[in-house]
């Protein structure tokens, strides 16, 4: 008997599982129970919409393995020497705001990646469950759908990607299957939800639960008279077990909750769930090509399975709100963390008589570029005997002063990502900026020194010479290391200047992306003029990504004029900013500041002015980094989870702080908590 026993024992520690997208919502939970059972699980995730949050507590286990992959592209040798015994495939962003982020790169996860599963699969001889949609039934004319339906789907639409997508999928398995004999088990998801949910996926119970616990205003798009059904997610993995051991089922099978609800039915129940909520339920235009009813007829799943879910609706949502309660807690204690990138420069700053200035040409008051001939000019600024150096560049301004407005732990909240030399200049720049408590991922490159700026104060005025030098060379390759986007995955704030847009409009596009993916918010700054006037056709590629725009009053001014909005009215034109296209499911916040007047914001829905406390002219020493700190002020504020007005008047403290200092430094301590 015992030999039979530790020969049992020995064949279930030796299964292997591999699980794709076990990272995300549901694969967590698939990859829970594949633990619970006993596998040997391989995890491979490209974390592009899952969290290691949700797999952490396995880290560590010796059963446990984890690889970071994208799987539109080959798999890696480690995975590629592995028998497996199982396979799962829940890899693709599954979400509208997600998938439709990167729509090619949807498509290509469900075409490309599903043919690289299936090959393995091949090569494995082993089952494999691929995790398909109810998306393939488009806006049904079959009420329920069944297996049979043939659905009515867009190929044009913008939901396409995906939709399309997952029937394509469907198609190869179907071929692999005729073909090769390939083990496929298709299952048809329906509308699921559970812990673990991302909070700002624009998913119906994710976005009622969590709005109804923040005293948020409930959002429903269209009548609320669309049809849902929804499954708890244990009862899906329930299914999925019971589907990819079956010995011949390929499906597709449908595995949902027949019971209907409408949305408005569901926003009143979340709204139910929590006593004493202020949240209110209001009407927003219908979302483009969402369907008008989804449910399905789950005969097949159970003949064949035994199967049908058993988690009462009341008792799925209280699971789910409890978990939501919890990490909501947990993120109220915590500082959201923050992600800058932008092109950074030591500035060089000394007190020079007006000789200087002429000496190398430069006009009082001016900023340029640096002309070949004015290269001196740093290396003369070096012997004044009151030069100073300071960490510079508009964004790694911000975000010194975020960090040193938030007074948290060095290396804990601001990471800064930008290029840079391993020179002198380098040095200084990257050790000052740590020593302020940034986190500082630089790219070192050869092809050019660190970028310096020269800062000429002759009286209360300061002549700037810029030589961007290596600022402009930061490489796609940089921001793809593991310790850029490791940073990007773990940030929930996202802030780049205008600047950026100079060096690739593609860089941009990846940071919001991954910010999208995330949940986090992908902020923006005009930043200067000649951005909005030469960089239009770049600018006009981001902006839909743009959760929070920022700008001063002037720049304001122009960005309206380029638009053809015949106003100069500061908050006039933040209202027209907040209604350009926008992708993004935060609502999008401009915030436009006006020197000593009244800042100005305003969202599609709501606008005002905040105060600026007056300074003494006297006082103010220089006004070149008010910008960028006001900037950092609002973000430390914002990483706190305060309200627009508060992080405004941080925001406007910060700036006050700044323009009575030489360049962009501050005491040890503000007199001000975020």
């Amino acid at each position: 008997v015992s030999v039979l026993y530790w020969s049992l024992r020995i064949d279930l520690m030796a299964l292997k599982v591999l699980i794709l997208g076990g990272a995300g919502f549901l694969g967590s939970h698939v990859t829970d129970r594949a633990m619970k059972e006993g596998f040997d699980c391989t995890v491979v995730d490209s974390l592009q919409t899952g969290c290691m949050d949700n797999i952490s507590h396995h880290v560590g286990h010796p059963r446990f393995h984890f690889i970071n992959h994208n799987i539109a592209h080959p798999f890696p040798p480690a995975i590629l020497a592995t028998k497996f015994h199982q396979i799962f495939h829940l890899a693709c962003p599954a979400s509208p705001v997600h998938y439709q982020a990167d729509p090619v790169g949807t498509t290509m996860t469900c075409v490309n990646g599903t043919n690289h599963v299936l090959q393995l699969a091949l090569a494995n001889d082993c089952p494999v469950l691929i995790t398909s949609t109810s998306e393939v039934y488009g806006d049904p004319e079959q009420h329920p759908q069944t297996e049979s339906y043939l659905g009515n789907v867009s190929c044009t639409g913008i939901r396409s990607c995906y939709d399309e997508g997952k029937r394509c999928a469907e198609a190869l398995c179907f071929d692999y299957n005729r073909l090769y004999n390939v083990k496929i088990r298709v299952a048809r998801i329906f509308n699921t939800y559970g812990p673990r949910m991302c909070f700002n996926d624009g998913r119906i119970i994710s976005n009622f639960l969590v709005q109804a616990l923040r005293g948020e205003n409930i959002t429903v798009y269209g009548t609320g008279e669309y049809t849902r059904s929804f499954q708890y997610c244990d009862d899906l993995v329930e299914g999925f077990w019971r589907l990819i051991n079956h010995p011949t089922e390929t499906g597709p099978v449908n595995l949902g909750n027949p019971e209907e609800y409408s949305v408005l039915d569901m926003a009143k129940k979340a709204q139910a769930l929590v006593p004493g909520t202020e949240s209110q339920i209001v009407f927003l235009p219908a979302a483009k090509d969402d369907p008008k009813q989804r449910r399905p007829d789950i005969s097949k799943a159970k003949a064949v399975l035994g199967w049908e879910p058993t988690v009462p609706v009341a008792e799925g949502l209280q699971r789910t709100l409890t978990e939501f309660k919890s990490r909501l807690a947990a993120e109220s204690n915590a500082i959201l963390p923050l992600y800058v990138q932008c092109n950074p420069l030591l500035d060089i700053s000394a007190h020079v008589p007006a000789e200087f200035l002429s000496k190398y040409n430069v006009q009082p008051a001016s900023a340029a570029l640096v002309a070949p001939e004015q290269m001196p000019i740093y290396a003369d600024l070096e012997s004044q005997s009151d030069c100073t150096y300071i960490p510079g560049g508009s964004g790694l301004n911000t975000a010194r002063v975020a960090q040193w407005i938030a007074q948290a732990p060095n290396g804990s909240f601001a990471s800064y990502v930008g290029c840079v030399a391993d020179d002198k200049y380098g040095n200084i720049l990257k050790s000052s900026a740590e020593r302020d408590g940034v986190k500082m991922l630089v790219e070192y490159t050869t092809a050019a020194p660190t970028g310096s700026c020269a800062v000429c104060i002759t009286g209360k005025e300061r002549s700037l010479v810029a030589n961007l030098a290596a600022a402009n060379l930061i490489s796609g390759a940089h921001l793809d290391t593991e310790r850029v986007k490791n940073a990007a995955l773990g940030s929930k704030l996202f802030y780049l200047t205008g600047f950026t847009l100079t060096i690739n409009v593609d860089y941009v596009i990846k940071v919001a992306k991954r910010a999208r993916a995330v949940g986090g918010k992908f902020m923006m700054n005009l930043s200067a003029p000649f951005i909005i006037q030469f960089f239009g056709e770049q600018m006009e590629k981001v902006l839909p990504y743009v959760d929070v725009l920022f700008s001063n009053d002037d720049e304001a001014k122009v960005f309206a004029q380029v638009k053809g909005w015949n106003t100069t009215d500061v908050q006039e034109i933040a209202k027209l900013a907040a209604a350009l296209p926008y992708n993004g499911t935060h609502g999008r916040l401009v915030v436009f500041t006006q020197g000593s007047n009244p800042t100005a914001w305003a969202t599609t829905t709501e606008s005002g002015l905040v105060p600026v406390k007056p300074i003494e002219a006297s006082k103010i020493v220089d006004t070149n980094g008010a910008g960028d700190s006001f900037v950092g002020g609002f973000l430390a504020a914002a990483a706190k989870g305060r309200s627009v007005e508060r992080c405004i008047e941080v925001g406007n403290y910060a700036a006050g702080v700044i323009i009575q200092h030489d360049g962009c430094t501050f005491p040890a301590v503000p007199e001000i908590t975020a």
